[in-house]
């Protein structure tokens, strides 16, 4: 274990700042963002200061935790490019039918990570592993509650029917 490096916290934020805005400037060609996403970096280290002055290389550790905010930056990005592109799909289409209704309805009424499990699958079109992560579920849990919320749906709406 090394000492708190010369500085402080300080000193620290005043040499690696402009480094880790460049380096995420390359990443996203976007200068707010960049700004944006090594602020928020240095904010973790500031509140981890503790353990991570104390690291052999404190800005290797930060410019980890800048490229992992810069990476579920992007993945944000996509999934709500992807989620406009449903939603204007969506809104283009014809009205919902009683029937799209009744679905809702039914989904509505699963047990709220069933629900939430089925939305994020229908809607957003996600994989059970990132379900899982939204969730803080394993992508085995996150599929067995859709499995679940598919049966009852079937169920339910098979009874509907019927009557």
């Amino acid at each position: 274990m090394l000492s708190e490096p010369s500085g402080g916290f300080d000193g620290f934020y005043r040499s690696e700042y402009g480094r880790i805005v460049r380096l995420m400037y390359g990443l996203t060609g976007r200068w707010p963002v960049a700004e944006e996403l090594a602020q928020e970096s240095m904010l973790s280290a500031h509140r981890n200061w503790e353990r991570v002055c104390i690291m052999d290389r404190p800005d290797l550790w930060l410019r980890r935790v800048a490229l992992n905010r810069a990476i579920s930056a992007r993945r944000r990005l996509v999934a709500e490019v992807a989620a406009l592109g449903r939603v204007r799909t969506a809104s283009t289409s014809e009205t919902p039918t009683p029937a799209d209704e009744t679905i809702w309805d039914e989904i509505r009424r699963l047990p709220r990570r069933q629900s939430a499990a089925m939305v994020l699958w229908a809607v957003e079109g996600l994989t059970h592993a990132e379900i899982g992560e939204a969730l803080d579920c394993s992508a085995d849990t996150a599929r067995t509650h859709i499995r679940r919320a598919r049966e009852t749906l079937r169920r339910t709406l098979k009874s509907e029917v019927e009557t």
